[in-house]
């Protein structure tokens, strides 16, 4: 495992939590080589424990959000673990135990609660497919004479192709090619298929639609760099309100079909999800080693950047996958062996 630390990072860090990470937040301190270690903090709860680094100032904060991963899954892996670049994250930092995701909990509300501080009654979004009384249906042109009342759906299904990891972008050897992908991924919506605004008569975008900014429009607006990798295209919602609040947002679309030899989108196999969440990383290890989320192009290093695993969640929705038990074991704590 690579252990050297650039820009104010270690890399180990990231490739420690493709392992299992919880929702945390890791600021790397300006002189951490010579501290052996983050401080570290979860999303949202009062109840806190660790070191904390208080008084400390961090030049940059790397956000990790793992779908699926409980206080008692995390506890365990750093029972089982404790020398695990994990454990070492926990242990050197500020673990909030009593953290609590917005409601309905899922992965869309539960990353705009994360990244703008609100809860879906203040940035109005409760899931990724709802439907909202004011905006009309997808493709309405006659907006005069069309009742309101439309469904919102930010997800796949909004992509310009459902089925391809670049959402239809039309890069050519997929997937060895997907952090080719563009980074501005708002351009991969298909526009036909996103809910239309009544007083303009025109498409409304995911950013659009969240009511409240995102930490990413604050870090820009101080003169900070911002990257994120996320599932879906959808997820330039993260963009904020003014649609500017991220430089580089990598969004391989997790419901495309995988290549041999899984079947089914990239969920339908544990393996497979694996290998997607490797692809995020390596983009987030390139924006640590000062490049954009392809490796390709010269960038400064994000104030504030991260990813989401997906990993944990399809080891606890298979019942099995190749050939290990899925799910957790009889009582509900003991993770099967996926």
């Amino acid at each position: 495992m690579k252990t050297a630390k650039k820009n104010g990072l270690a890399t180990a860090a990231v490739l420690g939590a493709i392992l299992m990470a919880g929702s945390a937040v890791a600021p790397a301190m300006a002189d951490d080589a010579s501290r052996g270690g983050q401080d570290v903090q979860g999303q949202q709860g009062s109840d806190s424990k660790g070191q904390g680094g208080q008084g400390e100032t961090s030049k940059h904060v790397l956000l990790l959000s793992v779908d699926g991963l409980h206080q008692k899954d995390l506890d365990l892996y750093v029972q089982n673990h404790p020398t695990s670049a994990l454990a070492s994250l926990v242990n050197h930092g500020t673990s909030y135990t009593h953290a609590q995701t917005p409601v309905p909990s899922d992965s869309f509300p539960g990353m705009v609660g994360q990244l703008t501080g609100g809860n879906p009654g203040t940035t109005g979004v409760y899931y990724d497919d709802t439907f909202n009384r004011a905006l009309l249906p997808a493709g309405t042109t006659d907006c005069k004479n069309t009742a309101p009342g439309a469904e919102v759906a930010f997800t796949e299904a909004a992509d310009r192709n459902q089925n391809a990891l670049d959402a239809g972008q039309g890069l050519a050897g997929l997937p060895a090619s997907i952090l080719n992908m563009t980074g501005q991924p708002g351009a991969l919506l298909d526009p036909a298929t996103l809910p239309v605004d009544p007083a303009t008569c025109k498409p409304v975008y995911p950013h659009q639609y969240l009511k409240v900014n995102t930490v990413f429009e604050v870090a820009k607006s101080a003169g900070l760099t911002t990257a994120w990798s996320d599932k879906h295209p959808a997820y330039e919602i993260l963009n904020g309100p003014s649609g500017k609040g991220l430089d580089d947002l990598f969004t391989p679309e997790i419901n495309s079909i995988a290549p041999a030899p899984f079947n089914g989108d990239w969920t339908k196999d544990n393996a497979a999800t694996q290998q997607y969440d490797g692809y995020k990383v390596q983009a987030v290890l390139n924006e640590i080693d000062g490049k954009d989320h392809s490796g390709t192009k010269t960038a400064a290093v994000p104030g504030i950047f991260g990813m989401n695993f997906q990993a944990v969640s399809t080891a606890q929705k298979l019942p099995t996958s190749d050939g290990l038990t899925g799910g957790y074991l009889q009582g509900g704590t003991v993770p099967g062996r996926s």
